[in-house]
């Protein structure tokens, strides 16, 4: 599984559009970051999952869990969120640039979990955490606020 992780997250750094969109603006540029973090967190993922496959509890298996689940589930959903809520939810949505606010706090965020973890610094993991915790509720925030900008 985990050197399957490594090989989609090469291929998609190879051939997904995100390269050629992050050159555009605004929303489009947005998405397109946001899918090659994931794409990045989801080789790292892969990485971790090949060295340390056998661990099933604890920190090596925190960081690889979070590298995928946070750093490439969390950044495809924040990545298509302003694509796939308008459509669901029937409503409009006001990009801002505050979108990067959560993008980064999450990616940060992880970086020092995943440091934490791999490290043995039980403090960055900590920190790591909550700041994960932080950047979902950001996004929300994020989100909920961009769609009732448009519709009032």
């Amino acid at each position: 599984a985990a050197l399957a992780m490594l090989l989609l997250a090469v291929w998609l750094m190879r051939f997904d559009l995100a390269f050629k969109s992050v050159k555009q603006k605004e929303l489009t540029r947005f998405i397109a970051l946001a899918l090659i973090a994931g794409f990045i967190w989801l080789g790292i993922g892969g990485i971790i999952g090949l060295i340390y496959g056998n661990a099933t509890s604890g920190p090596l298996y925190d960081s690889f869990l979070h590298a995928v689940f946070l750093g490439f589930v969390f950044s495809m959903i924040f990545g298509h969120a302003p694509i796939i809520f308008p459509a669901i939810l029937n409503v409009q949505m006001n990009y801002t640039s505050r979108f990067y606010i959560h993008l980064a706090l999450l990616h940060l965020s992880l970086v020092l979990r995943v440091a934490g973890d791999l490290g043995g610094w039980f403090e960055g993991r900590q920190w790591g955490a909550m700041l994960n915790g932080i950047a979902i509720a950001v996004f929300i925030l994020n989100t909920v606020t961009s769609i009732r900008k448009k519709q009032a």
